[in-house]
């Protein structure tokens, strides 16, 4: 097939986008091309991004999913029509390497996923998202009946909830400044919810678990001074993961709140940390993690429709990224629309 133009969103400065055209080209032998449908911002990665001052034009995205429309002459297992995930910025279409998966240029790689009939396009974009909540809840390993707390009930924050919630944690508490996404926290899976600009969120989560602080306690939030709080409301011998994104620094207190109670404190970053292949000790691969996400949600066991709140063409990116970067009261995932860009 010929090349095609198609639009893409770029950051051209702080707080500034252009919708501009990109060529994208026949498929290379291990290449195929997908016509994106759909992408989700990633709000706490790409805000950093549109905040910056950096003027050079910069492509953001991660999370697309699309059909394929071209299929190079050494690729097998795909073809013409399948629906795909793919890892491209917000554009409409990318070239997509389909090979073994291998580590290059500091980056793993892996075959793009094909979504099951069971899964939406929609639904689909949260894949990398699902992934890295996935993956937060595994490093923190709460057990049967721990209680746990989730600090921060954005997108991810929802999915740790999720995730957090089937292994029956008792209590599981969902802690934000804001009653909306407390709401959608309770339908993720939170027993009890806390919102911190009325509660001390620490004093909270002691007291609703009679006194101990939670087991587990995952910090989803770019705030770094949450860190503090989040260490307060641990048990003694308990975990403090942190799955968000969270940028600078923060200052502890050693003795009183790591030293004394013997507190763990994890970081999660998936890059390079999973297995190429699965072996006897180890069968979560990144594209095992993904196959069982996607089965998860066909089924019913993951949601994240309640979570959308803006599906909207792609030609209003400037509105829906300004909106991200004025705070976090009315909004959760944005999905942006791309087909029409296949005209």
């Amino acid at each position: 097939m010929p090349a095609v133009d198609v639009p893409r969103v770029s950051f051209v400065g702080s707080g500034r986008i252009s919708i501009d055209s990109v060529r994208v080209t026949d498929p290379a032998p291990n290449q195929i091309r997908v016509r994106t449908t759909q992408s989700l911002i990633s709000a706490g990665s790409e805000r950093n991004s549109f905040e910056s001052p950096n003027t050079e034009p910069r492509s953001p995205g991660y999370s697309s999913v699309g059909t394929v429309d071209a299929v190079g002459r050494q690729v097998e297992g795909y073809r013409e029509g399948d629906r795909v995930y793919a890892t491209g910025p917000h554009q409409g279409a990318h070239l997509v390497e389909v090979d073994t998966p291998r580590v290059a240029d500091r980056k793993e790689h892996y075959p793009p996923p094909k979504v099951p009939d069971s899964v939406t396009d929609a639904q689909a974009t949260f894949l990398s998202l699902c992934d890295v909540a996935l993956h937060g809840v595994r490093r923190g390993r709460p057990y049967i009946g721990d209680s746990v707390a989730v600090f921060g009930q954005g997108v991810v924050g929802q999915l740790v909830t999720q995730f957090a919630r089937m292994v029956n944690p008792y209590p599981l508490i969902g802690i934000d400044l804001e009653d909306e996404r407390l709401e959608l926290a309770r339908a993720s899976g939170a027993t009890h919810t806390i919102n911190a600009s009325r509660q001390d969120a620490v004093d909270r989560v002691i007291e609703l678990t009679e006194g101990e602080g939670a087991r587990v306690v995952f910090m989803v939030t770019r705030t770094p001074a949450i860190l503090p709080d989040c260490m307060r409301a641990t048990a003694a011998g308990g975990t403090v993961t942190l799955t968000g994104s969270p940028p600078g620094a923060v200052d502890i207190r050693l003795q009183e709140e790591l030293l004394r109670k013997e507190l763990t404190i994890t970081g999660t970053y998936q890059t390079r940390l999973y297995p190429l292949t699965a072996y006897h000790m180890q069968r979560w691969t990144r594209p095992a993690n993904r196959a069982y996400i996607y089965e998860l949600m066909g089924r019913g066991g993951l949601t994240v429709d309640h979570l959308v709140s803006h599906h909207v063409p792609y030609t209003e990116a400037q509105e829906m990224y300004a909106m991200i970067a004025g705070g976090p009261t009315g909004w959760t995932g944005v999905v942006l629309d791309w087909t029409d860009s296949a005209n």
